[in-house]
């Protein structure tokens, strides 16, 4: 595997993905009206949160068939679970389109006059959910090369479709487009699907049982799965709920937006290098390799720790005309919570690369226990800044503070099952 190469297909499509995000909001800006924009926003939040509705099951998958795939066994059950999983994706799909379409029509959802746009624009982002399970399953058998490749092509494809909206292109006519450009990529991965299936003779008539066996005969594993999904994406969203209930300065979740969107930032930063790294770690963890598998952490530390550098730099000496410009002058983002952005760049940086290992080595039930652990502890940081009628940087230290005690926990975890799982190999 020529890991650097995938490193370099991760990183372009890391930026590009960026990049549409950044182009999205200063495109329509230009040719829609704010209101008109507004109902755009509201559409794509609820495609992209229809992604929680995988709740864990791609992480099954991809571990049921990584090690599979490592054990030189048949994959055809496993193949099996990844379709039934994709199809009820697609109905998943159907329903929230059918639903949330129908709210549209009848302009329940303001649609402008234009209900048909926003459908369009919410299919766009309501088919990352089952894209999810094909990402899972080309990684999960070294495929992750071509999958980036087609990504790349994507990314590209969407984000020029975007700019021609500033030459004119009509939005009904870019939204056609980018989803037609959705359907070649499904329709690809349905090739590389289908010489798969006749690789490993797995059977399309056996849907119904991958079914079964992925949704109650792993009960346990699934429940783990998503206790410990639903519970990650608590720990980095539960302040915008918790923001306005309390007695906080107006702009208080302007504040937490702003470092929100800092610290998701960084992730996605560091996602490019654990994420390249991931098969040749998974196959260490595989194979009881353990002084492979601390190198490649290592090496996979050593990037992002270059990475925080930058934004440690660019926040600590930017911030006083990066954060004004940004806000536009409207809301000052103190020098305290400029030191606790850069904290939390740095206690993501190795929660997030032990996570994906962890997680991708099949530990679902541990890690949900912490999580849940993390996440009552912030619940009672909530109460108590309540009752007590804590500053805003008050709580929101604590908040980084309690993150950050779960972040450390990560690594005498890792250690615990990574160390235990060498003693076993060497006495086998």
């Amino acid at each position: 595997m020529n890991v650097y190469a995938y490193l370099t297909l991760k990183a372009w499509n890391t930026g590009l993905q960026l990049a549409f995000g950044i182009l999205t909001t200063y495109v329509f800006l230009r040719i829609l009206l704010p209101d008109v924009f507004a109902a755009y926003i509201l559409v794509s939040a609820i495609g992209a949160y229809s992604s929680l509705a995988d709740l864990g099951c791609s992480n099954l998958i991809y571990v049921s068939m990584r090690k599979a795939y490592l054990d030189g066994e048949h994959l055809g059950t496993a193949l099996e679970e990844a379709l039934a999983a994709l199809l009820t994706y697609g109905a998943v799909v159907l329903l929230v389109l059918f639903v949330v379409g129908a709210l549209i029509v009848a302009n329940v959802i303001d649609n402008h006059g234009r209900p048909l746009n926003l459908i369009l624009y919410l299919l766009f982002w309501l088919l990352l959910l089952p894209w999810n399970i094909v990402r899972t399953t080309a990684n999960a058998v070294d495929l992750y090369v071509p999958f980036e490749v087609l990504e790349l092509t994507r990314h590209l494809l969407v984000t020029a479709f975007l700019i021609t909206l500033l030459a004119g292109l009509e939005v009904r006519e870019y939204l056609i487009a980018v989803n037609v450009v959705w359907g070649a990529c499904f329709m690809i991965a349905a090739f590389y699907g289908r010489r798969l299936f006749d690789k490993f003779g797995a059977g399309k008539g056996s849907i119904a049982a991958a079914v079964v066996r992925l949704y109650r005969d792993r009960l346990a594993s699934m429940k783990a799965a998503a206790a410990f999904n639903v519970s990650a994406f608590t720990i980095y969203v539960f302040p915008y709920f918790i923001i306005p209930a309390m007695s906080f300065p107006r702009d208080a979740l302007v504040v937490f937006d702003t470092f929100y969107k800092v610290g998701r930032f960084g992730a996605t930063a560091y996602r490019v290098a654990a994420d390249a790294f991931l098969p040749m770690q998974t196959r260490a963890v595989h194979e009881g390799r353990t002084r492979d598998l601390m190198s490649s952490v290592g090496m996979v530390l050593a990037f992002q720790f270059v990475i925080f550098l930058v934004g440690a730099i660019c926040l600590l000496a930017g911030s006083d005309r990066i954060f004004p410009m940004l806000l536009n002058g409207k809301v000052e983002i103190s020098h305290a919570i400029v030191l606790m952005m850069v904290a939390m760049l740095f206690l993501e940086l190795f929660q997030l690369t032990l996570e994906i290992i962890l997680i991708n080595s099949g530990l679902f039930e541990p890690m949900a226990k912490l999580y849940v652990t993390v996440v009552t502890a912030l619940g009672t940081v909530a109460l108590v800044s309540y009752l007590w009628e804590l500053s805003f940087p008050l709580f929101l230290g604590m908040y980084v503070l309690v993150y950050g005690v779960g972040a450390i926990l990560h690594v005498p975890l890792f250690l615990h099952y990574f160390g235990w799982q060498n003693r076993v190999s060497q006495t086998d």
